[in-house]
């Protein structure tokens, strides 16, 4: 009797296409990439928008006394003129307060609230500021201001100041 033996061949032969991605590289691409755009990017400093003031001419003749008038300065400081510098100083009828002083700034509102009610609430704020100064000085001048519950606030205008410069 004969015997038949079948030899089979150990190896398969592979069909198709492979769909694997050879990602032995992939990190080093990533890696290479990341520095690239470190390297080429430029970085742009935030800056600030410059905001530029309109002139405000008078529209109304003010029917108060000269002494219902107090007058608040929120001017750059300098020699000729009282003002507001750095560190929160701002004019009140030539009188100097710091605004950024808690004890000040409340001596102020009690000044207000004491001329307010000498003149029997008769009283008119001539707020006046210099076009340079930073918004946030003359908005801390209007904050105290409104903790004084100063009701009347007039901002004064360049034709305002000269005629009030003159008739002093």
């Amino acid at each position: 009797m004969a015997v038949e033996t079948k030899k089979k061949s150990g190896f398969k032969r592979k069909t198709g296409v492979g769909t694997e991605i050879p990602t032995c590289s992939m990190a080093d691409i990533a890696f290479l990439l990341l520095i690239f755009f470190m390297v080429t990017t430029v970085f742009r400093r935030e800056t600030a928008l410059k905001i530029a003031w309109p002139e405000a001419a008078a529209l109304k003749k003010t029917e108060f006394k000269s002494k219902n008038i107090l007058h608040v300065w929120v001017n750059k400081d300098d020699e000729q003129t009282p003002g507001i510098n750095e560190e929160g100083w701002v004019y009140v009828d030539d009188v100097p307060y710091n605004l950024t002083d808690a004890a000040r700034q409340n001596a102020l509102v009690e000044k207000l609230k004491l001329e307010s009610a000498e003149r029997k609430g008769r009283i008119l704020i001539a707020f006046r500021a210099d076009k340079n100064i930073p918004y946030n000085k003359i908005n801390l001048a209007l904050e105290v201001l409104k903790q004084a519950n100063t009701v009347q606030v007039m901002f004064a205008t360049n034709l305002q100041r000269e005629i009030l410069d003159l008739s002093r």
